[in-house]
């Protein structure tokens, strides 16, 4: 059993704490925040047998736990993935995974130094549906592939920490990243960005943002849209050459279809109860890798991350 500890006690927390109630390889062993009440208030609601750490350090430093899910805001990643990879502790940190790719960077230099499992929770790559959609394309099944399109957007712009700059705000960060994991999965990781649109408000927080990325060959095509401004189709497209995949939700699949060239479908699979289960997916991947004795998940590994740094990079200084 991988006994995690949850190093923040924010909304994110709480529905992966729920996820993993009665799930056989992993347990909440921990939960930890600045202020003790909020911890004993986190724990009490979602995971009553964990052990309450008052600071992070203490959860960082205890041998009770094997693996930390680092669920703090976006520009605090960097400092806790390393204070935990300096106790030598494995962590699965949630996306986006960094600020930038240098710290990216850093992070893993730390956790291979130190033989420590690191990952990004980019849940949907870990999700059955999203390695189904990988062996439709491996198997041939609609051709090369040749353009790609993705949305992802949601009415939460009166959320405080996605108005915040200080905290890493903005539309991009926070979906943006689902989007750009898309393009990779089925694109492929020779890809770049070629044109960025963003709304952006006073203080440079994205509100929405659009762009395009092509293959460094030109034979693929991207557009991405997200934004934080209202509920969107959520839809993901798929085009080759001899028919098309949809995918319904883009950041946690709902069903995939398989079509022919004049629309016929010829397989579609739903998630069913499957979906409301998708966050425990990543966290049982990383109980098998490090079991196995593995530093990175095969389903997400640290190529895939720096990769999606380096487009958040691009994508943020082409605003």
């Amino acid at each position: 059993m991988l006994r995690v500890g949850i190093l923040g006690c924010g909304g994110i927390a709480a529905k992966i704490a729920d996820a993993l109630k009665g799930n056989k390889k992993v347990v909440i062993a921990g939960v930890a925040s600045r202020e003790r009440n909020k911890a004993k208030k986190f724990a009490a609601a979602h995971c009553p047998d964990a052990t309450v750490f008052t600071g992070y350090e203490k959860l960082a430093a205890s041998d009770e736990i094997d693996l930390i899910y680092i669920a703090t805001p976006n520009t605090y990643h960097y400092e806790h993935a390393i204070m935990c990879i300096k106790e030598y502790k494995n962590i699965l940190v949630e996306k986006p995974f960094a600020m930038s790719k240098a710290e990216v960077d850093s992070i893993f230099f730390e956790a291979k130094n130190r033989n420590v499992f690191v990952a990004e929770a980019m849940w949907t790559s870990y999700t059955p549906l999203h390695k189904k959609v990988l062996e439709w394309l491996d198997e041939g099944k609609i051709g090369a592939v040749k353009y790609v399109t993705a949305n992802l957007g949601y009415d939460i712009s009166n959320v405080a920490r996605l108005n915040s700059p200080v905290l890493g705000g903005g539309s991009y960060l926070d979906l943006g990243v689902y989007t750009t994991n898309f393009a990779l999965s089925f694109m492929g990781d020779d890809i770049k960005v070629s044109r960025v649109f963003a709304r952006q408000i006073s203080s440079g927080i994205d509100r929405d943002t659009s762009y395009s990325m092509e293959s460094e060959d030109g034979s693929i095509l991207g557009n991405f849209y997200v934004t934080m401004c209202a509920n969107t189709d959520k839809m993901g497209v798929i085009v080759g050459e001899k028919g098309k995949i949809i995918a319904d939700n883009v950041n946690n699949f709902r069903k995939i279809t398989l079509l022919t060239t004049d629309d016929k479908i010829v397989e579609e699979i739903d998630a069913g109860e499957d979906y409301l289960l998708g966050y425990a997916h990543e966290f049982e991947a990383c109980a098998d890798a490090i079991k196995k004795g593995l530093i990175q998940a095969p389903d997400m590994p640290w190529s895939r991350t720096i990769k999606i740094a380096q487009i958040n990079d691009a994508v943020r200084s082409m605003m």
